[in-house]
């Protein structure tokens, strides 16, 4: 899709900020707010992740997660609220991106996705973000984005220490999850 998207003064402005930047400029916001990205995960990565892909206008979201939002949760995952104790973390997270930027299309998933559900929805996506809280579901994001040429930004915090990893599949010879990992013994 290359035609022009006719953004109105209010999305202009809205957005200004970015389109200010000649590494961004309307161009960049355009191709932004054509994007798919796929979100796994709404705790303490996912949820600051989406309402940041949110504000900077991505025109779709597809958020994954089957929890409900805890108390205990509150201090880290900031998408959700006192009011939202005990609701689906893809609803609370859904209804939270629609009040901060109504443009956005967000579809709420809320279950486990099996490998043919994970591989459609990451073929669908310009990139994914794993923000997952164990090996077994980064190491399935990981295989349905090898397989599918869509990049992957895997991302993981416990206590202190945090890491990220960019998986781009459509780089010849550029590693993956399982390149660097084996076997899920070898993260134990």
């Amino acid at each position: 899709m290359n035609a022009t998207l006719d953004f109105d003064d209010q999305t202009l402005l809205r957005y200004s900020r970015q389109i200010m930047l000649p590494e961004i400029d309307i161009e960049g916001q355009e191709k932004l707010a054509r994007a798919r990205v796929l979100v796994i995960g709404l705790g303490g990565l996912g949820s600051p992740v989406a309402l940041y892909l949110a504000a900077a206008g991505v025109g779709q979201l597809v958020l994954v997660d089957f929890d409900k939002v805890d108390l205990s949760n509150l201090q880290r995952q900031i998408i959700h609220t006192m009011a939202d104790i005990d609701r689906l973390k893809v609803d609370s997270a859904r209804d939270a991106i629609q009040a901060l930027n109504p443009l956005v299309n967000v579809t709420a998933i809320a279950r486990a996705l099996d490998e043919t559900e994970l591989l459609e929805q990451a073929r669908q996506a310009d990139v994914v973000i794993d923000a997952s809280d164990n090996i077994s579901t980064r190491m399935a994001i990981n295989l349905a984005c090898v397989k599918a040429g869509t990049p992957l930004v895997s991302g993981a915090a416990i206590r202190f220490e945090a890491q990220v990893m960019v998986v781009r599949p459509d780089q010849p010879q550029a590693p993956c999850y399982r390149c660097l990992y084996r076997n899920e013994d070898e993260l134990a």
